[in-house]
Formats: structure tokens, sequence, C-alpha cells
């Protein structure tokens, strides 16, 4: 093999591993979150994904093919007013999950999985494949589609809108019509538990999406203002083992000189550093989250 072919291999495994993979998992995902967990167990969370489901419980018919038909129009949508980009891939999931949502539909005994009588399992775990489908979206193409697209528009032609709040506003609106479309016929009594549901599964989405988003590697930041920086660090190196940053700083109401050190450690040795602290009683020091740690923070 010489070396244009190479190149070649080379980029067809680098197209392969950005993008069709990521497409096929993510619409994998989703598709099983709603074959498995969502749609048998009668409950429809936000986006085009609910919008499925309902008119699937509405007309019988598979919600694979409800989902291919609404996003043929948010494809354009995207396409003109977002970007070419974004309206390729997003729909390219969204038809990865039609087409295994009918392929679903077409197996015997189909899901394995049986529905729950409280329904509350199928919730979260919908919820744990919905949120990993929408974070590998979000990671590879910075888009996830569906109501999404109808909200960034929106946003752009009203600036006043925040999208996020409109997508929120979307989402709302589809489990508030599952209430009336899970309780046609319903004489005295009343159901709630779609709506529940759906609320329970679009927590847990946006959860597991955010972890996935920010990663694992969380961690606290502490920033410290002292007159003793090198003993402070001193001490730290030794009990912590971790490397700390020194920076001046002038108290604006003393106009004292003192030192800013800040260190970043993770959150089972928090107690540890706030012990160090107390021997220093002219410190002050405050500390946060971090939503992501890149590199290494040790001594």
């Amino acid at each position: 093999m010489d070396s244009k072919e190479e190149k070649i291999v080379t980029r067809i495994r680098k197209f392969t591993i950005a993008i069709v993979l990521p497409i096929l998992l993510s619409g994998a995902i989703r598709a099983l979150a709603i074959a498995m967990f969502i749609s048998p167990n009668g409950f429809a969370p936000g986006g085009t994904n609910g919008i499925a489901v309902l008119l699937e419980f509405a007309f019988g018919i598979n919600s694979g093919w409800f989902l291919l038909a609404l996003n043929v129009p948010l494809f354009f949508i995207a396409f003109f007013f977002i970007g070419k980009r974004e309206a390729v891939v997003s729909t390219l999931s969204m038809a990865v999950s039609s087409v295994l949502l009918i392929v679903f539909g077409l197996i015997p005994e189909f899901p394995i999985y049986q529905p729950q009588t409280n329904g509350i399992l199928a919730a979260v775990a919908g919820g744990i494949l919905s949120g990993a489908s929408l974070a590998i979206m979000l990671k590879c193409f910075g888009t996830s589609g569906g109501m999404a697209v109808l909200a960034t528009v929106t946003g752009k032609k009203f600036k006043q809108l925040n999208v996020s709040w409109l997508t929120f506003l979307f989402d709302a609106s589809v489990v508030v019509a599952s209430f009336f479309v899970y309780n046609q016929g319903a004489s005295f009594t009343v159901k709630l538990d779609p709506v529940l549901l759906a609320l329970v599964s679009l927590f847990v989405t946006s959860k597991v999406c955010d972890l996935l988003l920010q990663g694992f590697k969380t961690a606290y930041k502490f920033e410290i203002v002292t007159t003793k920086p090198d003993e402070l660090s001193a001490e730290i190196f030794e009990s912590m083992n971790h490397g700390v940053t020194k920076m001046p700083a002038v108290g604006m109401f003393s106009h004292e000189e003192r030192s800013m050190l800040v260190c970043v450690v993770r959150k089972k040795q928090i107690s540890e550093l706030q012990r160090i602290l107390k021997k220093y009683p002219d410190t002050f020091a405050y500390f946060g989250s971090t939503s992501e740690v890149i590199g290494k923070f040790l001594k």
C-alpha cells in the first residue's frame, strides 16, 4: 500500500469514527429508548420523539414512520436557517432511529423488556438512553435536531427569547398534550401517570446528558488569599501531593499585599484541605466545583 492509498484509508477511518459511528450510535440508542421503554409504557417525553409516540398511540401506526415524516420539514428548516452540516447529521441520526423503530415493529414479541406496572423504571431507563443519545449528538456535532431546530430558528427571529427556554416550552407542550391523548375516553378517572413518567424521563435525560458532556473528571477549585503562601503551599505539597499556583493580590480595603493560591482537588480531599486551612486564621478561602479537569494536577 503506497502513501496515497494510506492517506485515503486514514481519511475513511477518521470519517467513520468522527461522523458515521456517532450518527449510527445515537440513532440506535434513541430507537431502543423509544421501542423498549417509552412507547410500551405509555408516556411521551418532549421533542419529536414524544410527538411520534403520541401519534403511534392515537393511530396505531409505528412511531418510526411519524418520526421520519416529522423530520423531513425540520431538515429543510435546519438546512436553510441553521446550517447544512447540522441539518444533515441530525436528520441522518433521526433516520437511523426511524428505520430501526420500523424494523423493531416487525419483530414478534418485541420488546423483550416487558412493560412495568408503575413505569418508573422504564422512565428512568428511557431517560438514561435518551440522555446518552443526546450527549453523543451534542458532543460530536453540536446539535440535537428535533425541537431544538424550531427553538433555534425562533430564537434567531426573536432575539429577546432564550433558546433553552424555547426548547423547554416545546418539550413541555408535548408533555401537556400527552395528558389529553392518554386520557381519551376517560369518564371519571384521570390518568396522571403519563405526564409524571414523561417528567421523570426528561429529568433523567437532562442529568445524564450533562454528566456525559461534562465528563467524570469533576473537581473543586480552591482560591485562597493568605499572608503565608509559602508555608501553606508547602503543607499542601507534603500532605496532599498537590501542586499550587501562586498569584499576587492586594486587599482593596486594607491595601495590604497578599498572595492568592489556586488549588484543584478531588471531592474526597475537600475536608483535608479545609483542615489545613484552619491552621492559618488569617487566611480567606472559597471553593466551587469545576465541570471538567483536563490534564494532571498532582505534584
